[in-house]
């Protein structure tokens, strides 16, 4: 990763440290979909939030449950869309993460089987292929609008 981003942005960031909490909790309820927004507004506040945000995601990312992974890796997703271009830039330098992810398996549930580990690979596989994309972000439009020529 980069420098350590400011004393100001770590504070900033633990005051939205509740928001990420529920949001990439253990559990199998779905993350509630403010929350995407939520995140995403952390990334546009500073480079420093940038970098804070993407640490705590991937730290989840490599030491939750199956549940908190796949709830990590469709808010990474969100965030392709949605985060701000420095968030993905230093995601793009840490795409190993992404990758351990693509082969997460173990032992297969008694009810679900291998249901949860395939949802988490299918989403690090989405995530791979959207992130390093060249069609991320939609395109601006190459002319004003107006009549055309």
């Amino acid at each position: 990763m980069a420098a350590a981003p400011p004393l100001r942005d770590r504070l900033s960031f633990l005051h939205r440290l509740p928001i990420l909490l529920k949001g990439t909790s253990d559990d199998d309820v779905p993350c509630p979909g403010y929350l995407f927004e939520e995140i995403a507004k952390i990334s546009h506040e500073s480079p420093g939030s940038s970098q804070c945000l993407l640490e705590y995601l991937l730290s989840r990312l490599h030491s939750s449950s199956g549940h908190g992974k796949l709830k990590v890796l469709k808010i990474l997703l969100y965030l392709c869309g949605h985060g701000s271009s420095s968030f993905l830039l230093i995601l793009k330098r840490n795409s190993a993460f992404i990758q351990e992810a693509a082969a997460f398996a173990g032992p297969p549930d008694p009810l679900h089987g291998n249901s949860l580990y395939q949802k988490v690979r299918a989403a690090a596989q989405d995530l791979g292929s959207t992130l390093f994309s060249d069609t991320v972000l939609p395109l601006a439009p190459s002319q004003p609008l107006g009549n055309p020529p």
